[in-house]
């Protein structure tokens, strides 16, 4: 990680020290807010199930020193500190920052495991909603709605969270859009690059995808690659016997660029909503930006290994830092923090994916799966980079991981942020903590010492993280079953 005096472009650093003075601010003077609906006499308050105390939690309005009273799996109400109310169990969390519960816009946790193990991990980086992608390496793919109900299924048998699920389509099968909008899908995800037997959009059909989802009020979201593009780099790549080192310009910036601009081209002149998954550069978030000038609902999502590496971690590792878009040089790392500082970001999503060392050294770096974990350290990384290093509001962490994708997948009805009825998810972390990355210390099926985190030193860790308001992670143990339920998405 960078050092704490580093300058940034744009950004002011804040070493550990300043981010833990930040937990004095004045305490907030607000009354009891009670569950909406209902009214109590001055300082006569029903018995709570649970009272988080005095920890500073960042809610809509800023950070604040309060109180958030549970009831029923709810937020039922936000206290000053020296309010004495009734409840179940107490909890004093002096001196950590309570975060709403994280929202992954872009889980891929059943590609290569199961709910299980990847709802635990989640639960350890302060997840307590994953927006599982379509394709699965132990499921039935989600494109129709016995393949969601099976979905569905496995989330109600295995996972310890919350999850929304993305919808699949194909190219010139649109039939069973409906059917899935009405199954509560958050989201379509379509390639514009190819991606085995998903396929991808030509210009015809993608138009026909956008009037569709015109149609039933859903959003669209693509990985946006050119793939003419990505294939003609990567043969000069390997026919120059490139490996590693020429990852990032097998897939150039380009290629995002070309295909960000159809997708928006199409989705404007059908008054479609559309978001562009994982962003690897500020040069995409400019030409979204151009789109909503024009009128256009395009979210830009970008994930944590675009922002916490580079593509010197790709020659460091090899395939175990492969992924699509690539990694890119520092330079552009520090422009897509801008992008995250100025609002052009909309949501950081993991894309995590677990390989094995088997799968990864099997054949040429070219032939090598790509993709990697992080879905525990989406919140330790931001907090660490982003707050520690380059001063990001820690109001801006909580919209881009939680109160934005709640909003942009329907959620918010229940997700994303700490407010009165609400679910009461939450991500307690803990900034004293100064701790190693190590794989043999996750949730991961696979444990492998190669993947790019190995080893990285993190400022702030997640200590507690609560589903409905119940606890069920606490100082690295998993302390619920299966609690998780499917989350269905209301547009």
């Amino acid at each position: 990680m960078p050092s704490a005096d580093k300058k940034t472009r744009g950004f002011v650093p804040l070493s550990a020290e300043a981010a833990l003075r930040a937990l004095a601010l004045p305490k907030d003077t607000a009354s009891c807010m009670p569950l909406q609906g209902i009214t109590y006499p001055e300082r006569s308050y029903p018995m709570f199930d649970l009272l988080i105390k005095n920890g500073l939690t960042v809610i809509p309005a800023g950070p604040r020193l309060l109180s958030i009273a549970v009831r029923n799996g709810k937020i039922a109400g936000l206290l000053d500190t020296e309010s004495e109310v009734p409840a179940k169990e107490v909890l004093d969390f002096t001196g950590k920052i309570i975060f709403p519960g994280l929202i992954d816009s872009h889980a891929h946790v059943t590609y290569c495991a199961d709910f299980s193990s990847g709802s635990h991990t989640a639960a350890s980086g302060g997840v307590t909603t994953l927006v599982e992608m379509p394709q699965s390496g132990h499921l039935p793919s989600v494109f129709d709605q016995d393949t969601l109900s099976g979905r569905i299924a496995s989330i109600q048998e295995c996972s310890v969270v919350d999850c929304a699920l993305y919808g699949g389509v194909r190219a010139g099968q649109l039939e069973h859009m409906e059917e899935l909008v009405k199954g509560g899908v958050a989201a379509f995800k379509v390639f514009l690059s190819d991606a085995g037997d998903y396929g991808s959009f030509d210009d015809a059909s993608l138009l026909r995808l956008m009037q569709a989802s015109r149609r039933y009020n859903c959003l669209v979201a693509a990985h946006a690659e050119s793939q003419p593009i990505c294939a003609m780099e990567t043969q000069d790549m390997i026919a120059a016997q490139k490996g590693a080192e020429g990852n990032s310009k097998s897939r150039p910036v380009i290629s995002e660029v070309l295909a960000a601009t159809r997708l928006c081209t199409l989705a404007l002149h059908e008054h479609a909503r559309v978001s562009i998954c994982h962003i690897s550069s500020r040069q995409v978030t400019r030409i979204i930006q151009e789109f909503r000038r024009k009128g256009l609902q395009v979210y830009a999502e970008t994930c944590p290994h675009y922002l916490l590496l580079s593509h010197d971690d790709v020659a460091r590792h090899g395939a175990w830092a492969k992924c699509a878009p690539p990694l890119r040089s520092q330079n552009t790392v520090d422009g897509l923090w801008e992008s995250v500082a100025s609002g052009e970001i909309d949501m950081v999503g993991s894309d995590h994916a677990t390989y094995s060392d088997a799968q990864k050294s099997a054949g040429s770096f070219w032939s090598a799966p790509g993709g990697f974990p992080g879905l525990d350290l989406i919140l330790p990384g931001l907090y660490s980079e982003g707050v520690c290093q380059r001063g990001l509001p820690l109001s801006l962490l909580a919209q881009i991981t939680a109160s934005n994708p709640a909003r942009i997948f329907g959620l918010d009805y229940c997700k994303g942020s700490i407010e009165i009825g609400k679910d009461a998810d939450f991500a307690v972390l803990d900034p004293s903590i100064r701790w190693e990355f190590h794989a043999s210390g996750t949730f991961y099926d696979t444990k492998s010492t190669h993947y790019p985190y190995e080893g990285k030193t993190f400022q702030g860790k997640v200590t507690n993280t609560f589903v409905r308001g119940r606890q069920i992670w606490q100082d690295g143990k998993i302390l619920a079953g299966r609690h998780g339920k499917y989350i269905p998405a209301r547009h």
